[in-house]
């Protein structure tokens, strides 16, 4: 799905990274999309150098039809040595002061949850997660922990493993203690894995897009776009006017009725009755739209060994629990082919491939953010994936149809 460009978020960017002594060339860390890069980048400071870091805010609790209401990402602007900090929203609406909490230390927590739905599946999902916990007095309103990291597995080791690097670095970077004491120490060589190789983006190219957890769900979303409610406007001028256009067409067949045209009193009625129903379906999506008050809309989900592109939300922006979304059924991840960057165009590609076909996740202008995010869904489809080797029966029928057909 291509993401409309959007100039009054980029100066929002650009006036949030401003109140904190940031420009949007800078390089931004964010730890929940490229842990591995940002560790090493963090690792590389040299004292005073600053750094800038995204984080996210921590969420509320989903309810059994959708997850919990999203929050945008703050940036953290610091200096290596100092747990001195300045923070700001994702995107700026004016000009506002920073806020300058200080960092008290870092915590790693650990929870599980389950592997997937299948009822024969007894599997645990371990989550791990890294969060600066900031000194109590915290300006009024601000996030009193921030999230910085955060790793999906079955095994709950090799899940610390791959959140360790993240949460020892920025503890040295910002000479704070890091909880529990072990978290600092090397992984055990028995549940060390390779990291993969990851870019970094400048602040400007990073804003706009960002993966973390909501509830049990890994979701990609697109901050720089207000979703339905961009065209809620449009939308009820478009059904007010079909409205008129039928209001008419009904004293139309009003006046035909009572003249004894039939044929007219029939044509004018049925172009009436479609011209109301249409507009009842604008006017509705309309008043939908104008309720929408998230300020992002999902791109995709992933979780329960499921991924859906362009989820179901709710008024509040959370995504819908159901396996189903805007462009149909979740799509099991066993039949999950990869995930590739194509051209379209002038635009740069994430596609999907899977045994139903590929799908288009999202279409950016800069290749370079299309290849960074990509990997983050790639992580994350496999993260969430079901350990099982056997196909799913829809999978062995499609094999089983092509090797007949081949015979």
């Amino acid at each position: 799905m291509p993401a409309a460009p959007n100039s009054s978020f980029e100066e929002g960017v650009s006036r949030a990274l401003a109140s904190i002594g940031a420009a949007p060339s800078d390089l931004g860390l964010d730890a929940l999309a490229a842990p591995a890069a940002v560790a090493a980048a963090l690792g590389r400071l040299d004292a005073g150098e600053p750094f800038l870091l995204r984080v996210a805010p921590p969420l509320g609790e989903g309810n059994e039809t959708h997850g919990p209401p999203p929050a945008p990402p703050l940036w953290v602007r610091a200096s290596c040595g100092s747990p001195s900090l300045r923070t700001a929203p994702l995107s700026l609406d004016e000009a506002a002061p920073p806020a300058t909490p200080r960092a008290a230390r870092i915590l790693v927590e650990q929870t599980d949850g389950p592997c997937c739905d299948a009822s024969s599946c007894t599997g645990r999902r371990s989550l791990a997660f890294v969060w600066l916990v900031l000194e109590g007095h915290a300006p009024a309103g601000h996030p009193p922990r921030l999230l910085v990291a955060e790793a999906v597995d079955l095994d709950a080791a090799r899940a610390l493993t791959r959140v360790r690097p993240v949460a020892a670095a920025l503890a040295r970077a910002l000479e704070v203690p890091i909880e529990p004491d072990d978290a600092a120490e090397p992984a055990p060589r028995s549940t060390q894995e390779a990291l993969p190789a990851e870019g970094l983006l400048p602040a400007r190219a990073l804003a706009r897009f960002a993966m973390r957890s909501e509830g049990e769900r890994l979701v990609l979303r697109d901050h720089g776009s207000t979703g339905s409610r961009a065209a809620a406007r449009r939308k009820a001028i478009l059904g007010l006017v079909i409205l008129v256009v039928a209001i008419a067409l009904w004293i139309q067949t009003a006046h035909a009725f009572q003249g004894g045209d039939r044929n007219l009193t029939l044509g004018a009625g049925a172009g009436a009755l479609l011209l109301t129903v249409a507009s009842y379906g604008f006017l509705g999506v309309a008043r939908f739209a104008s309720r929408y008050a998230a300020r992002s809309v999902p791109v995709l989900w992933a979780g329960r060994d499921r991924f859906v592109i362009a989820p179901w939300v709710s008024h509040t922006g959370a995504v819908d629990r159901l396996p189903e979304g805007r462009l149909g059924a979740a799509i099991a991840l066993e039949e999950l082919r990869g995930v590739v960057v194509c051209r379209r165009d002038e635009l740069a590609a994430i596609e999907i491939d899977t045994d139903h076909g590929p799908m288009d996740a999202l279409a950016v202008e800069d290749e370079a953010v299309a290849r960074f995010f990509a990997e983050a869904i790639r992580r994350a489809l496999a993260d969430m994936a079901h350990p099982s080797t056997r196909a799913s029966a829809r999978k062995r029928l499609r094999e089983k149809s092509a090797a007949a057909a081949g015979s």
